[in-house]
């Protein structure tokens, strides 16, 4: 098994240089949401891509835009005639504001409707939502509640409602060391522990700039560190409890369902942030003939890095048929 680079031999790598790129937006700015629910709360997001197929990406715990970094080249830049998707900061994180204030995945959920407002999405059918983790517990309220808006419905790597398989003393530790202070090094070996699958992690750079997955991890982590917005701890146990206290009823499901004739539910195997038999409950309530599955068995959490082409081709397919079933086919807003 490989060993990682230092982070003073990762500091020192020519590589850190341009590890990240941001691409420049088509539109950008901060929307005023939440005025009557404890707003005004600004939300930083952005548009890739000009064409006529309206992708909503919903991001998770912690996690700013340019966390979609793959997605944003792919989708608004190598086919942005094509499509326009639009990223944001979710309250709490990057530069959204970071309100001191309990946070709800449904209350998410209103700011996210409410920037596809300003921007101009306002047609039936015509989002098609993709959300990962927390994201993707924002993405199922969303639907919920707007279900006349959206296309189509990526959930990755998600949850109705967090129900740990580990004992009660097991499942408490993992919840500790959530918010328990950590240096720079104990952060990103958790991170890369939780996120990805180990074979991932040791395996070469896709650029060969950096000698493994798991060292390009931990420069981009580095760069987002000196070049985001990071959140003030309270804002992050904030997302925390939006995440935990989130919990959508088979009923709830089910309605979904029956409201949203493409649902994608996309999870991996050795997803140890949340565990697979999350995405099969999923499956089961919002049932076969509405809901695909895609199953990565070498995968952890973020499948949508570990296996950046496969999932970039599968959600562009997805979309692609879904759009055309609604004839969405004209220019975006």
């Amino acid at each position: 098994m490989s060993k990682l680079l230092t982070l003073p031999e990762l500091l020192a790598h020519p590589g850190m240089k341009d590890v990240i790129t941001p691409f420049a937006p088509d539109r950008a700015g901060l929307a005023e949401v939440a005025r009557g629910r404890g707003g005004p709360i600004k939300i930083n997001y952005e548009v890739h891509g000009t064409g006529p197929i309206c992708m909503v990406f919903i991001m998770g715990l912690r996690a700013p835009l340019i966390a979609w970094q793959r997605q944003i080249k792919y989708f608004g830049h190598e086919n942005g005639d094509k499509f326009s998707m639009l990223v944001f900061d979710n309250r709490g994180v990057g530069a959204s504001d970071k309100p001191l204030m309990r946070y709800t995945t449904s209350e998410m959920a209103e700011d996210v409707i409410e920037v596809v407002d300003l921007i101009g999405w306002t047609r039936p059918k015509q989002l098609h939502v993709i959300g990962v983790s927390m994201g993707g517990m924002i993405a199922q309220e969303l639907s919920y509640k707007y279900h006349d808006r959206i296309a189509s419905l990526v959930l990755q790597s998600t949850a109705a409602v967090i129900r740990s398989e580990v004992s009660f003393f097991d499942n408490m530790k993992r919840r500790a060391a959530l918010i328990k202070p950590k240096s720079l090094e104990e952060r990103l070996q958790a991170s890369r522990e939780l996120l990805f699958g180990t074979k991932y992690l040791h395996s070469p750079d896709e650029t060969g700039i950096f000698p493994t997955n798991g060292d390009r991890f931990n420069a981009e982590e580095l760069w987002k560190s000196e070049n985001v917005n990071q959140p003030p701890f309270l804002a992050f146990i904030s997302q925390v409890v939006a995440a935990g206290w989130h919990s959508c009823s088979p009923e709830r499901l089910k309605d979904i369902a029956n409201n949203i004739e493409n649902i994608l539910v996309l999870y991996g195997l050795q997803d140890k942030m949340i565990e697979p038999h999350h995405s099969e409950y999923l499956l089961e309530h919002l049932g076969p003939l509405r809901a695909r599955k895609a199953v990565f068995e070498d995968a952890g959490h973020a499948i949508s890095t570990e296996h950046v082409h496969k999932y970039n081709e599968m959600v562009r397919e997805f979309v692609e048929n879904a759009d055309q079933q609604y004839g969405n086919n004209i220019q975006a807003s």
